[in-house]
């Protein structure tokens, strides 16, 4: 079969020839920016809390992020020129809902200043979906759950996760020790037919799963797979038998397994993230060019496993081979990291804060 990669942005297509055109979601290009270049420390005093003034309240998205508490935080001054920091949470609806030329002008803000001491908070899954142009941000750092490495600033802009979904495992699962679980390694999710994650349509990815202690259980079912069967409906081979599998296998129930796949979807972060991490499962990352949640707090080498979206043939593998005190102790750091930084709203916020303060000290 003829292979002919495009790339250009955030598109995969197959068409009926069999040419496969594919479009990588390019990161974007901030400018060039440190701790020592673009940040004013003479408005921060060391010796007090490090105050912040919003200039808008979180939006209220679903599920909704959990910064929605800090506005009432101590943290919070409704005086700017008692702030360290500002932040802008940019993803709004009517920002959302606006062309890209038709969004704000961060220079529009009363103490923009080119951005100084500024922080854009984004939990949206590409940032052209909720923020200007990347060039235009000035001095500002980022706060977002789609960092990647191409363009991320180390020690200025900080990778955040996606908030925790409200379906719970049960507490006592977390407790249970590796390879006394009843799967080795799981997946429930969407798989998608087009655009960033289409890897999970993969026989690679899919093909991982065997009925036994390997579960890798998709469905097609999803609205922009919906739209795009009914004008291409060849993308649908072998959804029907993906189905049959999805519905046979409860999402708790495969919580309990020893390791847990994470593969990117529309971007690299995943809200399963923190549900297999809470649930005691051993996170396994497949995704590219992603920056973790709270690098600078968290040695996720010493958790969690990543591949790249172009070695799955190399996890399950890599996964048998480990040694079983190699297992262990990646669970019990695991379980301390999740304890430590990720495990509720307030400790998630908490771990916000302490990100934004050990970037000051480095």
């Amino acid at each position: 079969m003829l292979v002919l990669v495009i790339v250009i942005e955030s598109l995969v297509m197959v068409v009926p020839t069999g040419l496969i055109f594919v479009w990588h979601h390019g990161s974007a290009k901030f400018p060039l920016c440190s701790m020592s270049t673009c940040f004013n420390f003479s408005r921060c005093n060391c010796k007090e809390q490090l105050l912040v003034y919003s200039y808008n309240d979180p939006a209220p998205l679903n599920p909704p992020t959990y910064f929605r508490g800090f506005p009432d935080s101590q943290l919070q001054t409704s005086d700017p020129e008692k702030a360290c920091l500002f932040f802008v949470y940019s993803d709004t609806e009517s920002n959302e809902n606006a062309w890209w030329w038709q969004k704000p002008h961060l220079q529009t803000l009363p103490f923009w200043n080119n951005g100084m001491n500024h922080v854009i908070i984004t939990f949206a899954d590409r940032w052209s979906k909720t923020n200007p142009p990347a060039e235009s941000i000035g001095m500002a750092s980022i706060m977002s759950t789609e960092l990647h490495h191409t363009a991320y600033r180390g020690g200025f802009d900080i990778s955040i996760p996606l908030p925790r979904l409200q379906q719970q495992s049960p507490p006592e699962l977390a407790s249970v020790k590796p390879f006394q679980r009843k799967y080795f390694a799981t997946f429930k999710g969407t798989r998608y037919l087009s655009r960033e994650g289409a890897f999970r349509s993969s026989e690679a990815f899919r093909g991982m799963h065997n009925e036994k202690d390997v579960i890798v259980a998709t469905t097609c079912r999803q609205e922009t797979n919906d739209k795009l069967v009914r004008w291409q409906p060849w993308k649908a081979t072998g959804c029907e038998e993906d189905q049959r599998v999805y519905d046979s296998y409860d999402f708790v129930d495969l919580l309990n397994s020893t390791f847990a796949f994470v593969p990117a979807g529309r971007s690299p972060a995943s809200y399963r993230f923190l549900e297999v991490l809470s649930a005691g499962a051993i996170p396994v990352l497949i995704a590219d060019d992603y920056v973790r949640p709270f690098e600078s707090l968290i040695q996720w080498e010493r958790c969690l496993l990543q591949f790249s979206t172009h070695d799955l043939h190399r996890i399950l593998p890599t996964l048998r081979s480990l040694a079983k005190e190699d297992v262990v102790d990646r669970k019990c750091y695991c379980q301390r990291v999740f304890a430590s930084f990720l495990q509720d709203d307030s400790t998630l916020v908490r771990s916000v804060i302490l990100s934004l303060q050990q970037r000051m000290r480095s």
